[in-house]
This record gives structure tokens, C-alpha cells and sequence, in this order.
């Protein structure tokens, strides 16, 4: 069997095109069956293939080779064509596969959710029929449909009361066969969206005519047709973001579970939203205290939080006394107004124990679990063997195990052979991963069925203290501590503690890691938010010895030598420029009356009024080692001292890289140090210049193509919908980035994008884009409200258009404004937290609105502690307020 290629592609001199084959829709590309194709001079581009005569469907795609050898595919999935051909040969004629903002309709939150269809029969070609119309198009709603409409009376004589249909078995490829002979050529078509119950046309496609010049009759041709131009409103739609840990009902153990998501999904159906967003649900357990409630500082990439277990669906004991334990304990925990984490981590842990030898045997008899096991194997057994070893050695720092410090894949083995005596202590954590998977994956389908989408959260780091860091260390650089440079968020930067990647190690194998990573989590969810994706791009690099993030530097990037700074005017002094340079003024400037007492303490001279510190003083770590003997209740003249002296430490006006010594980073904000005020206002100019060229532009391509080396393969890996968090510092090359890959990404009013602008408006999000009116890193709009009484009354003015003096308080017309504003923006999506729902009713909002924050960033000892204030069961009952959210979210077309 025959099968003839054509496509017209306008290439630019050097290229060429080529049809590449698969084997299957996910098969990598075969250089062997890469067929260069023949171009005429209209840019028309034909090959010819040979298949076997057995093979009823054939996957392909076209790809770019440019000058230097690279190849550049057509955008989107492999195709596919099916054929049950009478004769032997087969005429293909396509369009190329652009970024025509199609991507977020063919990812499962459409597919199996929101667009999920009712697939009518398929139209097999007959021998009359051999003419095949296919058009690609995602975004379609369930309830409409395709036809085509044409300039002869087989499509209608452009009588839309003659339109054909086209049949969705394929879709998002819709297709119709006809037969050719009742057209002559050229043929004029274009396509109509319809309602799929009235038979009425909504919609024409925009556009010129689409046009086949000519075919031969006698031969099966398919046509499929690219890039619908949609002429009524895109799909918009709103949802709801909280935390797994927040929700509340009444029948809970004190903290949210993963059942209670069945609620929120019945609230969200509801009121008419279509998506839940949750925070990171992995493991975070190091200590078994509230600093595991950090929900970033995964343990596992893989596993998942033990806490979200609901424990009644892992079984009833069989004991009395312990089934009247546990139920007074469920009661006391749920009466909290707020997450006891580790408390209510400590009484399930003692469940865990008692249920597990009643009610494991069984389980790991049955063959969901033994599949279960086997899929999962590869991460399941050393993060077991790894809580195991944690949890005996009493720390999760590895390096200081007396055994297996240094992971080996046969000894981990060993040690998790069912034939030792501590086996049941690692299998444990098998049963608790198999319970929280088979509960999260019915929670889950629970929620497709509803028409309700999950999205999760990838987290840019781990715990250096992980099984990942454990078992893949070559993966991590221990050297680096990832954070963020100073934003709003925190002046001094943020010092997540995670380790950063060996990014040149992860790309030998196409970052394995971080598709299995995406991979696992595509198990669970239909869309995810990549944290901090500016990550992806370079990441903010922190030296281990400090704590604030002023003195760390991107990576990658391209510090400056000696001999190029001096050539941009700067006369070198490394001892003025590299070392905190700590002028007695600025000593009492920034201790006032302890300064003697200070300078005794921590400082030895170093010239005239000059000083450094003390070698046992050298480092912000050790400072922050000392001041931690003193316990965490510090006095307010002891936290003045301790961070006066981390201030000092950032007092310098540049930073050596970490991986070449002999180049260097301009320090971050060095316009706000005393080192760069003492200066001449030449040598200020002279450095301003190279701040402005290193951080503004001297990385825009280069930063581009770092990213452009990552994202797609993570991106590709999973059929999801892709948000990317890209707020702070952000570089001029993320817009395009997120352009090309067709990343949504994040806008809040309170973080403009632009500058020299206060406040962004929602009129102004771009289609592709989450737009919120807050974060779990900031203030709900109540408790903002009332942080900055002035910059309130500019919002008021002039982000709501409201004329007179701002109310002391976010009234709930106030929050009704600001939703509304929100809901009429043009953003596919408007995903609110929580609590800026809530705040549209005075009666059931929270009374105290500081308590509904979630995480301060500046803070990383922050108890993630927030809880609804109200349980599931009464925000349903509450017709009326949720009829009034219903109702925003209909009239505002989501």
C-alpha cells in the first residue's frame, strides 16, 4: 500500500522538511524513519510511503532540519490515520501544526473532563466515498458540534440548513467522508460550530474560504484541515484553590483528607466551578513535628502524605478500647479551629500500627496491590527502607546514619526482604502509600464524573534531607541552597533550604527524573501548577553558610571576569567589593545603643573605624547557630542583634560564583546597601551600568535557552494542563517561553507585571492565564485590606474606580467588586482562594480575617496550620450565598 504526503510549509533558505513515522502515538522518533521530503516551487512538499498492507493505522509527524542540523517538530501530538483502504493507494494532504493556543483543549482536564464527549459512530469511507474532510479542533464544548458548509450542493450551496456534520470519534479530529464525484474543483468549505441540541449554527469559522484545488477521483484522499478560527467567545471557566490539610467536616480527624475533596466537589458543582486546586500532598515527614507541615519540603517526590489518610476507609478494628480511643481523640482534634498537625499526625500514626497486622495480610494477598506494587516498586521500596532507617536512626540526615548512610540499591534490597525481622516496620509504608493511592484515585474519578478538574502543585525543590536527595545525590548540588531574590514576598530574599539540580547531569537522559516525577503525579490530577517555573530558566543559588537569600546568584548565568569589568570602567578591589565592608557608622547605625556591646561581642578591628568579624562570627550560619542556643523566644533587642549582623554580612557589592572563583555576580539590590552609598558617585554610576546590563540584559537569550532545553520535555511528558507560577524577578524571555509551550501563567492584581504600575488590572490578563486575586503566600483580600490603610485607598480609587475614602474594611460588596472585576476579565481562568469566596458574605466569613492566612514567606519556621472556619456540610447548606456565586460565575460566560 501506497500512502502520497503533501504539505505546504513556506521553509527559509537551509531548511528542510521531513515526514517522520512512529510506531505508536507516544513512540520517540526513529532517525531511520525520518523521509525527506520534495518541494516544488509553491512551497508544496510531497513523499511517498510504502506500509504494509496489515497496518491499519499510521503514526507521523513533520519536523524542521534547520542549517545546523537541528530539528524543529510541528507543534503538538503525534498523528495518527487510520484507513481500511479498497484500493492501494492513499493521498494525504495536511497543514502544518502551529501554536495557534489549541494545547490546553487536547490535555485531560478537557478531554476527560470538561470536553468529554458522547462519541457519535464513526463514518468508515466507502468505495463511493473518497473524499475525507478532518478538522482539528480542541475546543469544542460537549454539547456542540462540527459541520461544514460549501460552495456546491453536496455541502449545502452555503445553506446552513443543508450543513453536514462531521462525526467526533477521533476528537479533538472531526471528520466527514463524502463522495468526491459530486464536486467539481476547486471547492470552497468552511466549518460551523453548532448547538448540538437545537441544530442551530452558533458560529462561522473566521477566516478566508478553505480551498482543495483539485483531487483525483478515483483515489482516496484526506484532507485535514488545521487552526479553527473560533468567532464566539473562548471557553472560560472559575474555581476554587485550598489546601488538602484546610478542609473541615464533620466528620473529621482535625485536619482535611483526601474524602473530604468529595464535598468540595459537590460544593464547587455547585456553585458552578469547574477546578479545585490544592497545595503539594507529598510526604514532607523528617521529624515528626509541625515543621513537617511544610507541604514544599517534600520527603518523596512520589509518595504521599500519610495525614491525607482517611481512616475508616483502611478498615474497623477489632478492638473496642481502641475503637473508643481513636473516637474520642477524632472528636477532640476536629473540635481545632485550626490543623494540629502533629498531634493528629501522632494519633493516626498509633491507628497505622493497630491496623496494619489485622488488616495487611489480606491486602497484600490481593492483586490490586500486587499491582499497585509492581508499577510502583522502583520509589515505593527505598522510601520505605528510607522512613524506616529515618525513623530508627531518629533523623532524616542520612550522612550521619551509622548504616546505609550512602544509598546502595542491593543492600536496600536486602534490608527489604520479607524475610527479615524488621520487615513489617518498612511494608508499613506500602500499605499506607496502596491506601492513599486506591483513596486518592476514587476521590478523584469522583470528580471527573462530576465535571470537576483537580490541579496539583509541583514544588520546585526537595528536602535535602530526602529519599530522592538519598538515593540520586549525583542529581543535586549540596553545595547550593535554592530561594528566591528579594521580591515582595521578602526584602531579604527567600532561602528555601532545598539543594539545587545538576540540570547538565538531568539532560544526558532527557530529565528522567522530572518526567517521572510529572508522570507519577498525572496519576491523580488533570492540571498542575509548576512552582516558581522562573526556576526552569535559572534558579536563585544561595551559598550553605548563609541565611538570607541577598547574597546568593543565578544559575546558570554569565558572571563577569576581572579583566570585563575593568573594561566597563570598574577598578578592581576585591577586599572592597567582596568583603562586608563595615564602617563604625554603620555599626551604630544599625545597633544603636547595643553597638558596644555588639562590637566586643562579634567584631575585631580592621583599620581605621573599620571592622570584620570574628572567625567564629564569619558566617550567617553561624550566627544562626549561636542565637538558636538561646532558644526560639528571643527578646526583641536579641532579633535586632541577629539580624543586624546577617545584614552586615550582605554588605558587600559583589559575589563570587560558586563553580568558577575567578567571576563574579553583581550582589542584588546593592543600591540599598551602606557599601554602595560610601562609594564615589562615579564608581556608583559605573556600577549601576553593570547592574542594569547583568540583570536586565545580558541573560535574556541565554536564559531562554536554558529554559527552552527543559520545559518542553517536562511539558510533553504528560498529557496535563500546564500553569506556571511566574512572579517575582521575572526575566523578559518568560513571556515568550510560555507563549511558545502555551503555559498558562499567573496574574495577580496586587503583583503587576508591568512596570511603574501599582496595581494590575484583570481587563488586562491574557487569555492564557490563572488569574487570582490572592496566593497561600499572601494575604486574603479581607486581612490585605486592613495591612496598609493607604495603599488601600489607592486601590480603591483606582483599581475599583470608587470615589470618596475607602471603608476600614473589606465590606462584602467590596469583595463582591473585586471577584466581579476577576470574573469578567478574559483569562480562561479565575481560580480564588477559598477564603476570597467567603469574604462576599458577612455572616459566614471568618471573623478574624488575619486568620486565613496560610504561609509568610519571610518566616521559614511558619506552622502551615490554616483550617476552614466552617465544615463542607454547612458551606453546602448555604443556598443563598452559593446561588449568588452560581449566578457571578453564569453571567460572567464561565
Amino acid at each position: 500500500m501506497r500512502i502520497n504526503f503533501n504539505i505546504h510549509y513556506v521553509t527559509l533558505w537551509g531548511q528542510s522538511l521531513y515526514l517522520t513515522l512512529h510506531s505508536s502515538k507516544k513512540s520517540a522518533v526513529d532517525s531511520s524513519q525520518a523521509i525527506i521530503m520534495q518541494c516544488n516551487e509553491n512551497f508544496e512538499w510531497t513523499a511517498e510511503v510504502s506500509v504494509d498492507s496489515k497496518i491499519s493505522t499510521l503514526y507521523y509527524q513533520y519536523a524542521i532540519l534547520n542549517l545546523d542540523k537541528s530539528f524543529g517538530y510541528e507543534y503538538g501530538a503525534i498523528r495518527s490515520q487510520s484507513f481500511n483502504l479498497v484500493n492501494d493507494l492513499l493521498h494525504i494532504q495536511d497543514f502544518w501544526r502551529g501554536t495557534f493556543g489549541d494545547s490546553p483543549f487536547v490535555t485531560v482536564a478537557f478531554t476527560e473532563c470538561f470536553f468529554k464527549r458522547s462519541k457519535s459512530k464513526s463514518i468508515i469511507p466507502t468505495p463511493d466515498s473518497i473524499l475525507v474532510l478532518r478538522l482539528n479542533c480542541p475546543q469544542m464544548e460537549p454539547n456542540r458540534h462540527i459541520a461544514v458548509i460549501g460552495n456546491q450542493a453536496a455541502l449545502g450551496n452555503w445553506d446552513e440548513s443543508r450543513k453536514v456534520r462531521l462525526d467526533d470519534i477521533h476528537f479533538p479530529i472531526w471528520s466527514v467522508a463524502l463522495d468526491a464525484k459530486n464536486f467539481t474543483f476547486p471547492l470552497e468549505y468552511k466549518y460551523l460550530i453548532v448547538d448540538t441540541l437545537t441544530d442551530k449554527v452558533l458560529a462561522w469559522g473566521g477566516g478566508p474560504n478553505r480551498i482543495i484545488k483539485n483531487i483525483n477521483k478515483n483515489e482516496l484522499t484526506v484532507v485535514t484541515d488545521e487552526h479553527f478560527i473560533r468567532t464566539i467567545p473562548s471557553w472560560k471557566a472559575a474555581g476554587v484553590a485550598i489546601p488538602v490539610f484546610s478542609l473541615r467536616s464533620e466528620d473529621g480527624f482535625g485536619i482535611g483528607e483526601f474524602n473530604d475533596l468529595k464535598k468540595m466537589v459537590d460544593w464547587a458543582k455547585k456553585t458552578g466551578q469547574q477546578l479545585i486546586q490544592t497545595l503539594p500532598i507529598n510526604d514532607t515527614i523528617l521529624y515528626h513535628t509541625n515543621y513537617d507541615s511544610y507541604p514544599y519540603n517534600a520527603v518523596s517526590v512520589y509518595a504521599l502524605h500519610p495525614i491525607y489518610l482517611n481512616l475508616e476507609s483502611m478498615g474497623k478494628l477489632k478492638s473496642k478500647k481502641l475503637n473508643a480511643y481513636f473516637a474520642s481523640q477524632k472528636l477532640l482534634l476536629n473540635a481545632k479551629t485550626f490543623s494540629d498537625y502533629e498531634h493528629v499526625m501522632n494519633v493516626k500514626w498509633e491507628f497505622f500500627k493497630a491496623i496494619y497486622p489485622q488488616e495487611s495480610p489480606a491486602i497484600f494477598a490481593s492483586n490490586a496491590y500486587k499491582t499497585f506494587f509492581e508499577s510502583n516498586k522502583e520509589w515505593l521500596v527505598p522510601y520505605a527502607a528510607f522512613s524506616y532507617l529515618r525513623d530508627m536512626n531518629g533523623t532524616p540526615e542520612f550522612g550521619k546514619w551509622k548504616e546505609f548512610s550512602v544509598y546502595n540499591k542491593s543492600d536496600i534490597e536486602l534490608l527489604s526482604a520479607q524475610d527479615t525481622p524488621h520487615y513489617h516496620e518498612i511494608a508499613l509504608f506500602y500499605f499506607l502509600q496502596y491506601h492513599l493511592h486506591i483513596q486518592l484515585v476514587e476521590v478523584h474519578d469522583y470528580a471527573r464524573t462530576s465535571g470537576i478538574a483537580f490541579k496539583g502543585d509541583i514544588p520546585i525543590g526537595v528536602s535535602p534531607r530526602s529519599v530522592d536527595a538519598w538515593v540520586e545525590p549525583e542529581l543535586f548540588n549540596a553545595k547550593g541552597q535554592a530561594g528566591a531574590p528579594p521580591d515582595d514576598f521578602s526584602v531579604t530574599g527567600q532561602n528555601w533550604g532545598f539543594p539545587t539540580y545538576n540540570w547538565e547531569l538531568m539532560e544526558k537522559d532527557g530529565y528522567l527524573w522530572w518526567r517521572n516525577r510529572f508522570q507519577k503525579l498525572a496519576e491523580y490530577f488533570d492540571a498542575y501548577r509548576i512552582d516558581h517555573i522562573l526556576g526552569f530558566f535559572r534558579i536563585w543559588e544561595i551559598p550553605v553558610d548563609a541565611v538570607w537569600g541577598l547574597t546568593g546568584s543565578f544559575h546558570p548565568a554569565l558572571p563577569f571576569s576581572r579583566a570585563e569589568l575593568e573594561t566597563k570602567g570598574l577598578w578592581w578591589d576585591e577586599n572592597r567589593f567582596l568583603k562586608p565592608f563595615l564602617k563604625e557608622h554603620l555599626l551604630y547605625a544599625t545597633f544603636g545603643k547595643f553597638t558596644d556591646e555588639v562590637i566586643r561581642k562579634y567584631f575585631e578591628p580592621d583599620g581605621w573605624q573599620q571592622f570584620k568579624f570574628k572567625p567564629e562570627f564569619d558566617t550567617q550560619k553561624k550566627i544562626e547557630t549561636h542565637f538558636a542556643t538561646l532558644g526560639y523566644n528571643f527578646r526583641k533587642e536579641e532579633i535586632l542583634i541577629r539580624d543586624g549582623l546577617y545584614a552586615l554580612h550582605c554588605e558587600v557589592l559583589f559575589v563570587r560564583d560558586m563553580r568558577q572563583p575567578s567571576r563574579f555576580h553583581p550582589r542584588i539590590s546593592m543600591h540599598s546597601s551602606a557599601t554602595f552609598r560610601d562609594l564615589p558617585e562615579d564608581t556608583r554610576r559605573t556600577l549601576d551600568k553593570i547592574y542594569v546590563d547583568f540583570f536586565y540584559h545580558r541573560h535574556t537569550d541565554f536564559w531562554k535557552q536554558q529554559a527552552m532545553k527543559k520545559l518542553p520535555a517536562l511539558v510533553s511528558s504528560t498529557n496535563m494542563l500546564v500553569c506556571g507560577e511566574d512572579l517575582g524577578m521575572v526575566p523578559d524571555s518568560v513571556p515568550d517561553v510560555m507563549n511558545a509551550l502555551e503555559i498558562l501563567s499567573l496574574e495577580i492584581q496586587r503583583m503587576p507585571k508591568k512596570p511603574n504600575t501599582e496595581f494590575a488590572m484583570p481587563a488586562d490578563a491574557p487569555y492564557r492565564s490563572v488569574c487570582t486575586t490572592s496566593t497561600h503566600d499572601m494575604n486574603p483580600i479581607r486581612a490585605w485590606w486592613e495591612e496598609d490603610s493607604i495603599l488601600t485607598q489607592r486601590f480603591y480609587n483606582r483599581a475599583l474606580g470608587m470615589q470618596g475614602t475607602a471603608p476600614a474594611t473589606c465590606e462584602q460588596w467590596i469583595a463582591q467588586k473585586i471577584i466581579e472585576q476577576h470574573l469578567q476579565s478574559n483569562a480562561m481562568w479565575i481560580i480564588l482562594p477559598w477564603q476570597d469566596w467567603m469574604a462576599m458574605d458577612t455572616k459566614l466569613c471568618n471573623e478574624h480575617p488575619n486568620a486565613e492566612r496560610i504561609n509568610v514567606p519571610s518566616n521559614p519556621r511558619n506552622f502551615w496550620c490554616y483550617r476552614m472556619h466552617i465544615t463542607l456540610e454547612q458551606l453546602l447548606k448555604e443556598d443563598d450565598f452559593n446561588q449568588i456565586i452560581l449566578e457571578m460565575i453564569v453571567n460572567s460566560g464561565r
